[in-house]
């Protein structure tokens, strides 16, 4: 049996006034960005499982126990000398396999239980979990939906001890694609993964109520975006590792706005304040803070 093991980034955007034209991300707002976070399956796992092999193969045998090599034990249906059909294999750690053989490998379905209590069960190829399937770790955590050559690849629901949980699609035992991350705290994302990094297009729903729309990439805000809070502000711009950064519009509730230049979530460098009347006034900003108007 094949034995390997595959595998939140901070984000935190804030608002604190400092005067009324400026804005800048500090504690008030902070929270962390929680992540589809990838655990890792101590047991890889199957592919094609039709043809060749089945039950009703001519000429099956049914033994007794036989002792394999490095102390496991085999008893069930064989072909020749090489096992096949249906069967029971009990390793010597006490892990036990109990399904389906073909030409001396699993292969069809079958059920391994790890001596840890770490449980497979589903479809199988070459000795490889592939197909359809379920592993369920003794800690709660667990996958269900599609697997090639021992790792995640296809569609598939994965769940974890506290609660969070991934829909979505995998490659090579990664989330890679389209998929729905809910994180213990309710928080959501849905978009693009990239080999289990938010990358790419995707929508952040935090448990305050904020809502934060478009790219990223190594799991954080970076590229276009748009953020609104649950008050009515909005900012749509740059962002850069979680934080405005480049061009962008903040927008208050009352209208107020600043369009400018951002830097590590503050208005810094020249830009444009808006009253709420409308009336608009062109002034340089210094990490947050208005330094003087220029006309």
């Amino acid at each position: 049996m094949a034995v390997a093991a595959n595998g939140d980034t901070e984000g935190l955007l804030g608002y604190l006034k400092c005067g009324a034209c400026c804005a800048s991300d500090k504690n008030p707002d902070d929270r962390f960005i929680a992540q589809a976070t990838s655990q890792s399956m101590w047991f890889q796992m199957p592919e094609d499982i039709e043809g060749k092999c089945g039950l009703e193969a001519e000429g099956l045998e049914s033994s007794g126990q036989v002792e394999l090599e490095g102390g496991a034990t085999y008893t069930g249906q064989w072909l020749g000398d090489q096992r096949h059909g249906y069967g029971v294999i009990i390793r010597a750690d006490g892990g036990r396999y109990d399904g389906e053989f073909c030409e001396d490998r699993t292969s069809g379905s079958g059920r391994f239980i790890h001596a840890s209590g770490d449980l497979y069960e589903g479809q199988w190829l070459d000795d490889k979990a592939h197909g359809q399937g379920r592993f369920v770790h003794t800690d709660g955590s667990s996958y269900e939906g599609e697997w090639v050559q021992d790792l995640k690849s296809g569609k598939g629901c994965e769940t974890w001890s506290d609660s969070s949980h991934f829909k979505g699609e995998y490659s090579g035992g990664r989330k890679h694609g389209f998929g729905i991350f809910t994180a213990s705290d309710s928080a959501t994302y849905a978009g693009q993964f990239i080999e289990d990094r938010m990358e790419g297009e995707g929508i952040y729903t935090f448990s305050d109520g904020r809502v934060y729309q478009g790219q990223w990439l190594d799991s954080q805000m970076s590229g276009s975006g748009r953020m609104r809070w649950p008050d009515g502000r909005h900012f749509e711009g740059q962002f850069i590792e979680d934080r405005k950064s480049g061009e962008g519009t903040f927008t208050w509730p009352d209208n107020r706005s600043y369009t400018g230049h951002w830097s590590m979530g503050r208005q810094h460098g020249e830009g444009s304040y808006n009253d709420a009347k409308g009336k608009s006034r062109r002034g340089s900003w210094n990490e947050g803070h208005r330094m003087k108007w220029l006309e």
